[in-house]
């Protein structure tokens, strides 16, 4: 509404005419027409008031006509326009151009952690839409404005002699300044939802906010959330900022200086201005430099990634500080509330509170496991912590070792494993247990080398113990490693014996090592007898018994295999020990007792497997019992005895025992002379090893496709897998996969 339009209105309903109403004010007629058809729209305050007092009007009209009139005096003659320079090298960032292309109007909040170029973003969209926004475009850095009202009425014309003094006075005539526009306004670095609310622009114009928070409370916005580049994008900010030379005559170094920057625009610009000012430098000696001093070394002139995370950081409240300081003792990239709760010393719900208000301002990213720190901003934590966090280092630790108490033991035990019950029970079921150990499985010896330095040595014993059929069923060398540094902390004689049986058995079953294995096992059937404590004794003996086989003394391990069937306590435990017989019959060249052994261990087994440590049981029963038909020439028995074992590993989702089974059926294809399914099997084998990081289930597949190949007469293909499996071995290069390149080179070189 106008200040014209409103005057006829007020006119009118006193009853006047434009004659009269000049006779009562003292206004010539020929003002008052031209100001009631538009062509005055700026009176003088003394005009103003002349017919204000001649129209008799109450303090709100009143007020109301004196807003208007003072709008019409500081309308905008023409497109106002305040944009700062737009980065001319900003990349990575189309898909988000695009996004705010898109919109006609209405409004876009741009938010991420600091560094992450949304500044940039912002002002490089509104000079690309400059064409649709006919009214001008307009930018306020709201960091750094303590009036932000008072400066947007500024950039659109307002003269300090008509600044209204109130806020309300302000906004009132900001509004009606914008009405009717097709303008484009750029809040940046935005708090709070309540400023967008008062500064947003009318619908017809298009708002562009940036802001470190999610500012989630507003109403119609469209989100969009900055993280790092990817990386051939980063390299590329690189590139454009120091040339493309530098980097393409070292890659290899371009590449570990952007994986150091955590891919962050920002930490990129200042690295990228460094070596730019510094022709000299090779790219070598910056990576040392933050190598040596972490975010030091990423300051140049007034860009500063600390600067940048200590202001996110400096508005929060105190829990939130205090949670992210703690979050550098962190292992790993990922936090709970409960392990946020431990950290910080509060209770669950305030650290949920306060990890939400650290992911408000993008220095904690929310997903499916929790909320993850990562990059430059999990280097910023880290220079936090100093000695005062000793305390929360211990709860962290004594808490996460026995949250894997809790979930290791839905495993199930067996012999005096059974002796380790948890504390707290945190997981609804084995599936919730099961994604927490998978989740941290790769992070134990970390956690358990930390804690043993923190003196928790029972946690740290109770933990391995707890976790020994996990690991069966999640099998890795990672356990080596786990059980090695656990034996340091086995304290009483009973956990010794456990973790070296379980040690024993990772030597022998997963790195392939039985004469190590065989050693560890008899010191630890020593220690049984010196101790007494006999509890683990028959586990202990069987594997024992499968690190005889494998070292070719099939007497004494089916010597040892019986006194370890004698040594259990519990019947599962016992059918084991038997189906494990069984193998050892097929190696003694026994194939049908082997066969017999399996069907009744399978039979009994199939009465009662429902946990996780049951179902692994029968599956592995019906998986040996394939292998055994195989050899007694009955591939269809084979078939259907594994194919029951896929099921099986299926319901219980143990992956690495789905892909061996996959490739022993393929075995039984073979040996019916199906080669396409057996084929099929190996191909799903060797997707589940790949998956799985699994390199000699990788190699022995390719293999395996290898000899499927030649069985065809297909002397190419046969190379090429075999050529394939080389290659696995070279990448992994272990004393197992070096001693299978010797054999593949040499059946290629045809020696």
């Amino acid at each position: 509404m106008t200040f014209g339009a409103r005057l006829v209105q007020h006119r009118r309903n006193a009853g006047l005419s434009q004659e009269e109403l000049s006779e009562r004010s003292g206004v010539s007629v020929r003002a008052i027409s031209d100001m009631e058809r538009g062509r005055a729209r700026s009176p003088q305050r003394r005009t103003t008031e002349a017919l204000l007092d001649a129209l008799g009007l109450d303090e709100h009209d009143r007020a109301e006509l004196r807003r208007l009139a003072r709008a019409g005096r500081v309308a905008p003659s023409g497109p106002v326009w305040s944009l700062p320079m737009y980065v001319a090298d900003l990349v990575g960032r189309d898909t988000e151009l695009d996004t705010i292309a898109r919109k006609p109007d209405g409004l876009v909040v741009v938010h991420g952690a600091a560094g992450t170029g949304k500044t940039s973003l912002a002002v490089r969209a509104a000079h690309l839409l400059e064409g649709r926004f006919s009214d001008g475009q307009l930018f306020i850095d709201l960091e750094g404005s303590s009036q932000p009202l008072q400066r947007l009425l500024k950039d659109l014309g307002v003269p300090a002699e008509h600044m209204p003094e109130d806020a309300n006075g302000q906004t009132r005539l900001y509004r009606s300044l914008l009405a009717g526009k097709r303008l484009l306004l750029v809040l940046d670095g935005a708090r709070t939802e309540e400023e967008i609310r008062t500064l947003r622009a009318d619908p017809g114009c298009l708002t562009v906010v940036t802001s470190r928070h999610r500012l989630a409370g507003l109403v119609g916005a469209s989100w969009i959330r900055l993280g790092g580049l990817t990386e051939p994008c980063a390299v590329e900010l690189l590139a454009s900022i120091i040339g493309p030379h530098r980097v393409e005559a070292d890659p290899g170094t371009a590449r570990e200086l952007v994986r150091l920057c955590g891919t962050s625009p920002l930490a990129l610009r200042i690295a990228g201005n460094r070596l730019a000012s510094r022709p000299r430098w090779p790219l070598s000696h910056l990576v040392e430099q933050i190598e040596e001093r972490r975010l030091a070394a990423l300051t140049a002139g007034d860009l500063d990634v600390r600067g940048a995370f200590e202001v996110s950081l400096a508005h929060l409240p105190r829990t939130a500080q205090v949670v992210f300081r703690r979050l550098g003792l962190l292992i790993g990239t990922h936090v709970t509330p409960d392990l946020a709760a431990e950290l910080a010393g509060v209770t669950t719900a305030e650290a949920e509170q306060a990890l939400e208000e650290l992911a408000d301002v993008s220095l904690l990213e929310p997903d499916d496991r929790g909320y993850a720190i990562h990059g430059l901003v999990r280097t910023f934590a880290d220079g936090l912590i100093d000695a005062t966090d000793d305390d929360a280092d211990r709860r962290m630790l004594a808490w996460t070792l026995e949250t894997k108490v809790a979930a290791g033991v839905l495993f199930g035990q067996t012999g005096d494993a059974r002796r380790v019950s948890p504390r707290h029970r945190p997981f609804a079921d084995v599936a919730a247990g099961r994604r927490w150990l998978d989740e941290h499985r790769d992070l134990l010896p970390e956690i358990v080398e930390r804690a043993q330095a923190r003196g928790l040595h029972d946690d740290v014993a109770r933990a391995a113990i707890a976790l020994s059929h996990y690991a069966a069923i999640e099998p890795g060398l990672v356990w080596e490693r786990v059980y090695r540094l656990a034996l340091a902390s086995a304290r009483e004689p009973w956990q010794e014996v456990v973790v070296l049986g379980q040690l024993g058995w990772v030597l022998f079953d997963v790195a392939n090592r039985p004469g190590p294995a065989l050693e560890v096992l008899t010191r630890a059937a020593r220690i049984t007898e010196e101790s007494g404590e006999t509890g683990h004794l028959g586990w202990v003996r069987l594997i024992a018994s499968a690190a005889h086989s494998g070292l070719g003394h099939f007497d004494e391990a089916e010597r040892v295999c019986l006194e370890a069937i004698n040594s259990m306590h519990e019947p599962m435990d016992e059918h084991y020990a038997r189906s494990v017989l069984g193998v050892l019959w097929r190696l003694m060249d026994r194939p049908i007792a082997a066969v017999t052994a399996h069907k009744e261990v399978a039979k009994e087994q199939r009465a009662y497997a429902s946990t996780i440590y049951e179902l692994s049981a029968l599956g592995r029963t019906l998986g040996w019992l394939g292998l055994a038909l195989i050899d007694v020439d009955k591939p269809d028995e084979a078939i259907e005895a594994l194919t029951e074992a896929e099921d099986v590993y299926k319901r219980a989702q143990m992956a690495s025992w789905l892909a061996t089974t996959l490739w022993h059926r393929a075995l039984a294809h073979r040996a019916a002379g199906r080669l396409a399914e057996s084929d099929e099997d190996l191909g799903r084998a060797l997707a589940g090893f790949r998956a799985l990081g699994d390199g000699i289930g990788e190699i022995e597949i390719l293999r395996a496709l290898a000899d499927n190949a030649e069985a065809r007469g297909d002397h190419s293909a046969y190379q090429h897998h075999l050529r394939d499996s080389l290659a696995v071995c070279e990448r992994w290069d272990t004393d197992a996969t070096r001693e299978i390149a010797a054999e593949v080179r040499e059946i290629l070189t045809g020696r």
